[in-house]
């Protein structure tokens, strides 16, 4: 689409000029980058007298710009060639004078963002012929204010606040070894429902993969931005944000370090929190297992921000910590919870949807919390004396702590934690994040919690007006802690769990289907020492009791009494269920 416009000095830049040859006229450019009139009734004219004009000039082509001077782009399908194209919004503004004789030149610019993938079959992975990819979190629709964009006004592309799945398009020619994948999306940032931006993955057989996109990632106007992906057999290589992997016995798990490179103490940075950009290698280590489930060390590939970590699994379920340290270094980066089990929460009969809440929040399901059917890190579900107990968690923290034996205590697979009081030193988040297995015990001085000074009541992510899955939560991907979003009784993710539906308490309790609830015991705040397993059940949320107390909210029962709206102290070792996000 062609304007012609006056010529500088002239305030008067009205693309819905009342002259009708200066209207939104439809060309077409050849091979050779040659501008021709569709029609006779599209052509322009350069003025008789002479008088100097400029261009303006947008692409593709949209009839309804003639009368409003805005053309509107919807992201969702761009499954085939030509609807990506479609798409990919380029603009000329005119800067030149020309007069009658001139040969006038444009030069576009990209208005919006390209994402082009290259998916490769790696060792023993499926087949990424004709594979789909879908990214979900983006931006749905902009309008562009052609007006504004030729006066380079403010306000001349307005992205939506609303976000979409955009389905990609995978060029033809794909093999069996390799696909290029290519998708416009609006320039946007990882806020509001752009938070959690998510690629899926789609084999012809039906195999799936996902990879969450890191937090620091804001896409510009006229950049294209450029992954590679290999596909490996069995789970997801590409989920970098996220602290905790499911992953089945006899498995060969692989992920990226990414998440390294995300902590600045509150927000996600280029930089390791050790501090600098780190561009060497890394090793890896298990801090403790469980039970016996890691086969053989953990083995890092590659270096810097490109590193992936391989963990192979033996037969055995159950739950272990990896650490990244940065190599000739034993200190970590970072590390990971590594969930060996079968399940596989987002199967069918898998969860316990929670209808007697009241929040309704749009951003749970259908308005109400879906909870997994087993505590985080359980290796099965049900309820009789150590079944299901599941790992412990301090609040706000992302690494959890085993539900067997003593600090200091070898553990059934491997390595071990210790347990200390906190200290102004020790009870800071950069070093949590540096000591994965010390369980920092409160004091008096800090109303016991492990964390020392400047408490942060945001580390899980409450938040009244939804909730953003933070970098600490300890959750699987695609699952959080659950928020009580206005911190009373009727808003708690447990509401309506009571004696007279919870059955007779016989080492926790039975609220329905899924939803058995085991009485793990805990870890106390002044010691690590488990406490009370098999008796009293503690469940945390990710909400603070209030912004200045130093309790934090949960679920709390034992054979007489059941409290759906509890605080105590965040130095606790508790259990978590998660949910859905």
């Amino acid at each position: 689409g062609i304007y012609l416009i006056p010529s500088t000095g002239s305030n008067n830049y009205d693309l819905s000029a009342t002259e009708d040859y200066r209207k939104n006229r439809k060309y077409k450019v050849s091979a050779a980058k040659k501008l021709t009139a569709d029609g006779s009734t599209n052509r322009l004219y350069f003025p008789l007298d002479e008088s100097y004009v400029r261009f303006v000039s947008y692409y593709p082509y949209a009839s309804g710009a003639t009368s409003s001077n805005t053309v509107s782009f919807a992201f969702a399908d761009q499954s085939t060639q030509a609807k990506k194209e479609a798409q990919d919004f380029c603009f000329h503004r005119g800067t030149v004078d020309y007069k009658k004789g001139s040969s006038p030149k444009f030069t576009f610019s990209h208005k919006f963002s390209q994402i082009s993938m290259t998916v490769k079959q790696g060792d023993g992975g499926p087949s990424v012929k004709n594979i789909q990819v879908k990214l979900s979190g983006m931006p749905k629709t902009t309008e562009v204010d052609l007006n504004k964009l030729s006066q380079q006004q403010t306000g001349s592309i307005t992205v939506s606040t609303d976000s979409v799945t955009v389905k990609a398009y995978t060029h033809d020619g794909s093999t069996d070894t390799e696909a290029t994948v290519e998708a416009i999306i609006a320039p946007h940032s990882a806020t509001g429902k752009f938070a959690k931006r998510v690629f899926t993955f789609t084999t012809e057989d039906g195999e799936e993969k996902t990879y969450e996109l890191p937090n620091t990632v804001t896409f510009e106007a006229g950049k294209s931005y450029n992954y590679t992906f290999t596909l490996v057999p069995g789970i997801s290589i590409f989920d970098g944000m996220t602290n905790c992997y499911i992953v089945a016995p006899d498995t060969e798990l692989t992920f990226p370090v990414s998440r390294a490179y995300t902590y600045n103490g509150t927000k996600f940075s280029t930089k390791l929190h050790t501090g600098g950009t780190y561009t060497s290698t890394f090793t890896a280590a298990v801090v403790w297992a469980d039970a016996a489930v890691i086969n053989g060390t953990p083995t890092v590939t590659g270096s810097g921000n490109t590193a992936e970590v391989t963990v192979k699994t033996t037969s055995t379920s159950g739950n272990a910590v990896v650490k990244i340290c940065k190599y000739g270094e034993t200190t970590p980066v970072w590390s990971y919870h590594i969930w060996v089990t079968d399940y596989d929460p987002n199967a069918a009969g898998a969860t316990y949807t929670n209808t007697k809440n009241t929040n309704n929040k749009s951003n749970l399901v259908d308005g109400h919390f879906v909870f997994m059917d087993r505590n985080l890190g359980a290796t099965k579900a049900g309820l009789g004396s150590g079944i299901g107990t599941g790992l412990f968690y301090q609040w706000g923290r992302k690494d959890p702590f085993p539900a067997t034996l003593a600090p200091g205590a070898t553990q059934p697979g491997s390595g071990s934690f210790t347990a200390v009081a906190t200290t102004s030193a020790r009870g800071t988040v950069t070093n949590t994040i540096k000591n994965p297995g010390v369980f920092y015990w409160g004091v008096s001085g800090t109303d016991y919690d492990w964390h020392y000074a400047s408490r942060d009541n945001t580390l899980w992510g409450h938040d009244v007006n939804g909730g953003i899955k933070t970098i600490y939560d300890p959750c699987p991907s695609g699952w959080r802690v659950p928020v009580n979003y206005n911190m009373s009784e009727a808003s708690s993710p447990w509401y309506g769990f009571t004696k007279a539906n919870g059955g007779s308490f016989s080492y926790g309790y039975n609220w329905g289907t899924n939803a058995v609830y085991p009485a793990a015991g805990y870890r106390l705040t002044s010691s690590g020492s488990l406490a009370n397993v098999d008796s009293y059940g503690y469940y945390w949320s990710a909400s603070p009791n209030s912004s200045a107390s130093a309790n934090a909210l949960l679920l709390n029962f034992y054979y007489a009494n059941i409290y759906v709206y509890y605080n105590t102290s965040r130095a606790y070792g508790f259990s978590v269920r998660c949910v859905k996000e």
